[in-house]
């Protein structure tokens, strides 16, 4: 956060997170050493308690115990999305110092990382701290690593390069319970040192050493720190009390009553700190090593948790609007005709007469160059016409030669089938007969039937009697006898011949 302070030119604005849910912006303003503050937005994103917010770039974040992370873009004054990747209470974002990625812890054991811009989840740590709650998260000023506290009582080195756990520290036999409840991490400006806070104490670490180079205790609760210097912090009471002390003496250099209430988070930029307060005080104060003066003070009438520093982006969009006319006029400068020549001199003008007598030589020639080129295309498409035709008419005559060569070898063919055909009598009355019956036959045809036609009138028929018998096989001389006998006719015997 303080490498990004640094970087901030006034006007610049205080953003603070609000126990009652909102996000409330409050613009500096700088007018011959005379400073004002002027609210700039509110916004409701949160359903429940906010508990961090962090900014870089353009880019401000949010989250709380809604288990969201709200985002916005401080260019257009408008929320941009938010990111549902935890399953509990967020407790701390924090962006890498260049602002490429954005980091979050939670209650729910995981840490996250998401890309900044295209806001897509790259890396996970599900149990960071073995499954228990993550308190608080820190990067290092070169974005290389990270150190996260959680109730599991361990200092994690997280290796962002690799993505991957660097080394693990047990705090608990040095802290003992107090090691479950570190909320304040920080790295120094130049990233040798970074302390941890916790109840009235604060422990200065060595990078080089790995180990604890002072420890401070104090008289109230710490709830805040901010590193001004490699050498120099200023530390926020329970009791509203803002102290500076000098790391290389452990001494106070400075103590004041800054709040009425409990001093929740600092902020600075160059020589200019900002606090806030649990009752919803914001001061803005100038400070050196052994004095703070306060400048302006305002009351949001919220609880306030959290605190962050961003740039001011009031004239963003008006910016690109000239920035866009500018680059259109340049495009037009370059595509400007090369007969529109500015002079300013005479001797620009001897140059610029030179210039065009060449440009128009050089123009001469191109058009004798075209000109050639043309009447020579033109003399290969008359070639290429002629060949055409001659071909045409080569083809042509052959085909003529072949039909008339056909013709003098079907000629006497043709002569004796005519001659055969005349000779022939049978040819002679199938013709005559063919002939006739065009005459005399109807012009349409009689399809032929299958049918038998009946005759005009019906055939008589006679009726056989057929004798009564007995013996329906009896031969036909015994029937007669039988029928004689009935009827009492007597057969006439047959005279026998004499021959005498």
């Amino acid at each position: 956060m303080h490498s990004d302070a640094q970087r901030l030119s006034n006007p610049f604005e205080i953003i603070v997170g609000t126990y009652e849910q909102y996000l409330l912006g409050y613009k500096v303003h700088n007018i011959v050493n005379e400073y004002k503050i002027e609210k700039s937005f509110a916004t409701h994103s949160h359903v429940a308690s906010i508990r961090t917010v962090a900014s870089s770039k353009y880019h401000l974040a949010s989250a709380g115990a809604d288990e969201t992370v709200c985002l916005y873009d401080m260019r257009y004054r408008r929320e941009s999305g938010k990111l549902m990747h935890h399953k509990d209470t967020v407790n701390c974002l924090a962006f890498t110092p260049e602002g490429s990625h954005l980091f979050a812890c939670s209650n729910d054991g995981s840490i996250t990382a998401v890309h900044c811009g295209n806001w897509q989840l790259e890396k996970i740590w599900p149990t960071a701290h073995k499954g228990t709650a993550v308190n608080t998260l820190a990067i290092h000023p070169t974005g290389k690593l990270a150190l996260s506290s959680g109730e599991d009582g361990v200092l994690r080195t997280w290796n962002l390069i690799k993505g991957r756990q660097a080394y693990a520290t047990n705090l608990v036999p040095r802290l003992k319970s107090n090691a479950k409840w570190i909320t304040v991490i920080k790295w120094s400006p130049s990233g040798e040192k970074y302390l941890l806070a916790v109840n009235e104490s604060i422990y200065i670490y060595s990078v080089e050493s790995a180990g604890i180079d002072r420890e401070l205790t104090f008289d109230s609760k710490v709830i805040c720190v901010e590193f001004l210097k490699d050498d120099l912090i200023a530390v926020g009471f329970e009791n509203g009390d803002i102290r500076f002390c000098d790391l290389k003496t452990s001494l106070h250099t400075m103590n004041t009553k800054a709040h009425s209430m409990r001093v929740k988070c600092i902020a600075h930029m160059n020589d200019l700190l900002v606090s806030a307060s649990s009752s919803g005080e914001i001061k803005l104060w100038r400070y050196n090593k052994h004095s703070l003066d306060m400048l302006q003070t305002v009351n949001c009438g919220a609880r306030i948790t959290c605190l962050s520093l961003a740039h001011t982006y009031k004239d963003l969009v008006r910016k690109e609007v000239e920035s866009k006319e500018k680059e259109e006029t340049k495009k037009e400068n370059r595509l400007r005709l090369k007969q529109e020549v500015i002079i300013e001199n005479e001797e620009d003008l001897e140059v610029a007469s030179i210039r065009n007598s060449k440009e128009k030589a050089q123009e001469k020639k191109n058009e004798k160059k075209r000109a050639i080129e043309d009447t020579e295309d033109s003399v290969q498409h008359s070639k290429k016409k002629a060949l055409k035709v001659k071909k045409a008419i080569i083809s042509k005559k052959k085909r003529d030669r072949s039909s008339e060569m056909e013709d003098i070898v079907d000629k006497p063919k043709k002569k004796r089938l005519l001659k055969a055909n005349e000779t022939n009598p049978s040819n002679k009355k199938r013709k005559e007969n063919s002939a006739a019956s065009q005459v005399t036959s109807p012009a349409k045809k009689v399809k032929k039937s299958n049918k038998v036609e009946e005759p005009p009138f019906p055939r008589k028929k006679h009726k056989v009697k057929l004798p009564t018998t007995d013996v329906e096989d009896a031969p036909p001389r015994k029937i007669k006898k039988k029928v004689n006998a009935e009827k009492g006719v007597v057969p006439k015997k047959k005279k026998k011949k004499i021959m005498g």
